[in-house]
């Protein structure tokens, strides 16, 4: 075998390449493994976690102008020595941001020093409205955050914007806008511009009403208080749209249905759409009347022992088969109440339990005595009354902190409160006391404006033209007393009065009041000469119960009758003097009317004597009283019958003299009764009787909502008796009658009525007078 032997100086040469092809990998590899740790380095060292792991040497601010750093330093919640951290850095962003002093505000780390970065908002020069009418600068500046020389922030003006958007909503311009602008100044500083276009009053343009039988649209409008847009619309402001306001139509509507036997009803909505394009609402309230019902059975059963249920009958104001009336329910719990609470019983708590009968249609009511739970109010929390003081207020509450707490008696005085007339919103609330037997009441009231200024011009064909000018208030300086001042003048009479009352005298509740007047009359159609009254009067009024009221008074005043003219009856020219007038008196007031300037329905009586001759130069005594009773037939259908008579007598010697006895009159007359042959003057009667009959009916040719009426009337009277002598005197006491028809209008001038009198019955010597109109304003 031969063997095979290699060139050494081949091997030698291979061995090289490939040693260097491997020393040429290794160190690209090395290369390649030094990036990647040299990259993970830096990605850890750029991380928050890296941040957030070092220690904070110091803090810098940056960027800030007129706040100065340590008022910066103070909202950082990190503080040199501690660790950085994301939350603390978030929260200290926050807090610097809430202090209004900055547009934007950055946090963040420079090595080891916690950098704070602002931006200063701008210092506002000043602010103001352009383009406002109806709402003055002050009003608007004192709703506003935005302020002179506070800091410009965006929130701050978006919600100031809303804020002024809400005012001009308010007062019912929903069409307005409000654009804001800012001009920049030197130094940082802006003008803030509130660019204003009020627009029109946004108007109810419609009041419909869905699902209504019983009553139409047009009576039901006259139940609510927001009205319809119509050519009288400048001179009111309940045509303006108002949420709050249709919240209350809704429950006046309720209580409207419940009173009149509608048990079942509810309003399913109230909605109000707007009409941009028209700037007008259109509000649609859908109903459910339900079936109408009568009063059933009416019983009262007491669980509380020595309570005798009958006895407590003669305060029940419901009656078995007429129609039923929550408000009577209400009422008669109310009165059994506070009767039980006389009686010792102040726990005692009443409850009506309705037993509906759905196929008769009767809801028979059991007043339910039980004792109830006992329970003591242990205070009474009164907010809202910036202007009504505190005690105005709880004398309206029949209980004080530490009584028997009773929801009844609540509720009562919520009802109070709102007659008061004197809030926007009252709304009562109870809360636990500091035991289970205690009760925390919390009234909760809005004011409302109750001061009165009034300007009036009218004519009458007994006086002539007449304007007047009057200034009131309901509310004086807050403590619940009225103040009055009114000045008339016309072309026949001149009139200055002022008046004050305290409805709660001596912490009562019995009202005290004084007037004193000046009044002048000229001669006129109806008296020959000029007669002047300078006095005044005292006055007491005190309630006997709901319905009841005893009214005392004494006047003092000076009459001075004067001049009278060339043919005046000799019994008139003899009366020329000055007298002095001590009087002293009372009357009896009844009344249930539902309404005391328009009733429907209802009753009011009056019973009252005069005594002139406490002192002074007159003595007589006189006697009046008078009954009428109103009867809404129909919807907008009322009847009214009315009967009042009056009789003076002189006592100690004198007579009545003329201008004493009455001169009234009807319709269809000027004057009648006892009168001088000679002179043919008017002497008056001592005795007067009257009835009346009249029908009111709504104008079928015109809209309900313009608030026409008419009415057909009867009357007939009987005036005589006189203590005149030495003339030859016309004294017939024959019934004088009339009839005649009527157009009202319920306007905001007030009550316009003109009267068409046609005379049936009288004597020779009576004047007659065919037409009547009394007119009177206020705005």
């Amino acid at each position: 075998m031969i063997a095979e032997i290699e060139n050494p100086e081949a091997t030698s040469n291979g061995m090289q390449v490939v040693g260097a092809q491997f020393a040429a990998a290794a160190a690209r590899f090395v290369t390649t493994c030094l990036m990647l740790l040299a990259l993970v380095a830096g990605a850890v060292s750029l991380s928050p976690a890296s941040a957030a792991a070092q220690t904070i040497s110091a803090i810098d601010v940056e960027g800030n102008r007129r706040v100065d750093d340590d008022t910066v330093r103070s909202y950082v919640t990190m503080s040199p020595g501690q660790r950085y951290s994301e939350y603390a850095a978030s929260e200290s962003v926050k807090a610097l941001f809430q202090t209004g002093l900055f547009e934007d505000v950055t946090i963040g780390m420079r090595s080891t020093r916690l950098v704070v970065t602002v931006v200063e908002a701008a210092l506002i020069n000043r602010v103001v409205f352009e383009g406002n009418k109806r709402l003055e600068d002050a009003v608007l500046a004192a709703e506003i955050e935005s302020q002179p020389r506070g800091m410009l922030t965006r929130a701050k003006v978006q919600r100031d914007t809303q804020r002024l958007l809400q005012l001009y909503r308010a007062i019912g311009r929903f069409g307005a806008r409000v654009e804001p602008k800012i001009i920049d100044l030197p130094d940082n500083r802006v003008n803030l511009v509130f660019e204003i276009d009020e627009s029109e009053k946004t108007s109810i343009a419609r009041i419909n009403f869905v699902g209504n039988v019983a009553f139409s649209d047009p009576q039901l409008r006259d139940v609510i208080t927001s009205r319809q847009q119509s050519w009288l619309s400048w001179l009111k402001t309940t045509d303006i749209y108002s949420p709050e306001r249709l919240e209350v139509d809704q429950e006046m509507l309720r209580r409207h249905y419940l009173k009149n036997g509608y048990a079942d009803f509810r309003v399913i909505s109230a909605v109000a759409d707007l009409d941009r394009e028209r700037n007008v609402f259109y509000i649609t309230i859908t109903v459910e009347e339900g079936e109408r019902y009568s009063f059933g059975m009416v019983e009262v059963e007491s669980n509380v022992p020595d309570v005798d249920p009958e006895s407590l009958r003669g305060i029940v104001m419901t009656r078995e088969g007429r129609i039923y009336n929550a408000e009577l329910v209400e009422k008669t719990t109310e009165e059994l109440t506070i009767e039980l609470a006389k009686s010792g019983y102040a726990f005692a708590q009443v409850r009506p339990r309705g037993d509906r009968d759905a196929a008769s249609l009767t809801i028979g009511i059991t007043y339910v005595i039980d004792e109830g739970q006992r329970a003591y109010v242990e205070r009474i929390n009164i907010r809202g009354n910036t202007r009504t003081l505190d005690s105005v207020i709880r004398r309206e509450f029949d209980f004080a902190e530490g009584d028997p707490y009773n929801r009844v008696l609540v509720d009562r005085a919520r009802r109070r409160l709102v007659a008061l007339q004197y809030f926007e919103k009252v709304s009562i609330t109870n809360e636990p006391g500091s035991s289970p037997d205690r009760v925390i009441v919390n009234v909760d009231v809005i004011e409302q404006p109750t001061g009165e200024f009034s300007v009036g011009a009218g004519y009458s064909t007994a006086s002539g033209v007449m304007a007047s000018l009057s200034i009131g208030e309901r509310n004086f300086l807050g403590r619940g007393q009225k103040v009055n001042f009114a000045v008339g003048v016309g072309e026949s009479k001149q009139t200055y009065e002022f008046g004050f009352t305290e409805p709660y005298f001596m912490g009562r509740r019995l009202s005290a009041g004084f007037d004193v007047y000046s009044r002048e009359y000229k001669k006129s159609d109806n008296y020959d000469y000029n007669r002047s009254d300078l006095g005044g009067n005292i006055r007491f009024g005190l309630p006997l119960n709901e319905n009841l009221r005893l009214n005392l008074t004494y006047q003092l005043f000076q009459r001075e009758i004067t001049d009278p003219g060339p043919t005046a009856s000799t019994v008139i020219v003899s009366s020329v003097g000055t007298y002095l007038y001590s009087i002293g008196g009372y009357e009896f007031v009844y009344s249930t009317l539902d309404n005391p300037v328009r009733p429907r329905n209802g009753v009011i009586a009056k019973f009252g004597q005069d005594l002139a001759g406490l002192g002074g130069d007159v003595h007589y005594i006189s006697t009046e009283a008078s009954i009428s009773h109103f009867h809404e037939i129909r919807p907008r259908l009322v009847s009214m019958l009315q009967a009042k008579g009056r009789y003076i007598t002189g006592w100690d010697g004198d007579a009545v003299l003329p201008m004493d006895a009455g001169l009234s009159t009807i319709r269809g007359f000027e004057s009648m009764g006892p009168r001088d042959a000679t002179s043919g003057d008017a002497l008056g009667g001592k005795f007067y009787a009257q009835a009346t009959a009249e029908l009111q009916f709504p104008l079928p040719v015109l809209p309900q909502d313009l608030g026409f009426s008419a009415a057909v009337f009867a009357e007939a009277a009987v005036l005589t008796g006189s203590d005149a002598t030495g003339i030859t005197l016309q004294d017939d006491s024959s019934i004088r009658s009339s009839a005649g028809f009527s157009i009202l209008w319920d306007s905001p001038f007030g009550l316009l009525r003109g009267d068409v009198g046609f005379p049936i019955t009288k004597e020779d010597y009576d004047k007659t007078q065919l037409f009547h109109f009394g007119a009177g304003t206020r705005f």
